[in-house]
């Protein structure tokens, strides 16, 4: 079983799960403590990776052998560490310790863009693309996958939804989710589902209309005979 299967282990447990795809060369971190030092930095208000930086070269000695190291590291370290883990295996990890062994509670899909990545002088359409399943119990997201160029939300959300625990979960999420492959994933994984249906929808709004409009409307609409 692995520590992000079992009760009680700690995220920097379950960071060393991730696969060091590292050469030999040049590994004086180990994978888990760059990522530890880097969340608790976020978590005290750092915004990007010079402010992580800033934040590690202020630590007394003690502080910093809390995830395993020996001294901060330097601003080149951090570009190297996130350009290293299996992306897979870094958002399934953390998110299935994030759930645990209960069930998820309410999952919330929803699709964004990734604000800075996209190139310079575009619109932000050419941006890394992400649909993520927040789960309302653990209060955190227990996975994400990035939207191919040829796909859409829809179907990486289908791909998601079939790594997830959604035994007893209610997934919820707009319109654009809204398809019978999607529903039927996750009845087929134990969990029910409710999606909101907008104007942008013609004919699912339609259809609603038709399967769940009053039987006996008000006699204002009936007419007179």
């Amino acid at each position: 079983m692995s520590a992000s299967e079992g009760s009680g282990a700690s995220l920097r447990d379950v960071l060393g799960e991730i696969p060091d795809r590292r050469g030999a060369k040049g590994r004086r971190y180990s994978l888990r403590s760059v990522p530890v030092l880097t969340l608790a930095a976020m978590l005290s208000g750092a915004n990007d990776l010079r402010a992580v930086y800033r934040r590690g070269r202020r630590l007394p000695g003690d502080a910093l052998s809390v995830p395993g190291l020996s001294d901060a590291p330097r601003h080149a370290t951090y570009r190297y560490f996130f350009k290293a883990p299996d992306v897979e295996a870094a958002e399934r990890v953390p998110g299935a310790w994030a759930c645990g062994c209960d069930a998820p509670g309410r999952v919330a899909l929803d699709g964004e863009r990734l604000r800075g990545s996209a190139p310079a002088g575009h619109d932000g359409r050419k941006g890394v693309h992400l649909v993520s399943a927040f789960a309302g119990r653990p209060g955190a997201a227990i996975g994400q996958l990035r939207v191919s160029p040829e796909g859409n939300e829809a179907t990486a959300a289908l791909a998601l939804l079939k790594r997830l625990p959604l035994k007893g979960a209610v997934v919820t999420g707009d319109a654009a989710f809204c398809q019978r492959a999607l529903c039927e994933a996750i009845r087929d994984g134990g969990g029910d589902y409710l999606f909101a249906v907008k104007a942008n929808r013609p004919g699912s709004m339609s259809d609603i209309a038709v399967s769940f409009g009053d039987a006996f409307p008000p006699c204002a609409e009936r007419g007179a005979g």
